[in-house]
């Protein structure tokens, strides 16, 4: 009955020797893993975030002269007088008003009167 149990709890212990044994094999492998104890993690962590700092920085610098290029390209394009378009304007303007002239005028016809008199 208690065989299942003992199985299970062989193989955690077994487990957990393995993990300890890759770890102290990477550790000697790896001086700056076994350092680990002696790295000021305050100081990576403001090292870390004055990169990041720096990142965004660079980031928001890269979009608005992004902005401001296509806002300069596009304020050109609005001062820069058009001198075709009103010509163009003007022709499409008077040609409506010479058909309309010439199209009859259109009246709707009177109901006729209904013979019993009521309305």
């Amino acid at each position: 009955m208690m065989l299942p149990l003992l199985t299970f709890a062989s193989g955690v212990i077994a487990g957990a020797i393995g993990v300890r044994m890759v770890k102290n094999a990477k550790a000697k492998a790896d001086p700056t893993i076994a350092d680990l104890k002696s790295v000021d993690v305050k100081a990576a962590a403001r090292e870390g975030a004055g990169k990041a700092q720096s990142a965004v920085r660079e980031a928001a610098v890269t979009g608005l002269l992004a902005i401001e290029r296509t806002s300069a390209g596009l304020r050109s394009r609005l001062a820069t007088p058009v001198e075709e378009a009103p010509v163009a304007a003007a022709t499409a303007e008077a040609e409506p008003a010479k058909d309309d002239a010439a199209e009859p005028v259109k009246t709707e016809p009177t109901p006729p009167a209904s013979p019993s008199g009521a309305a």
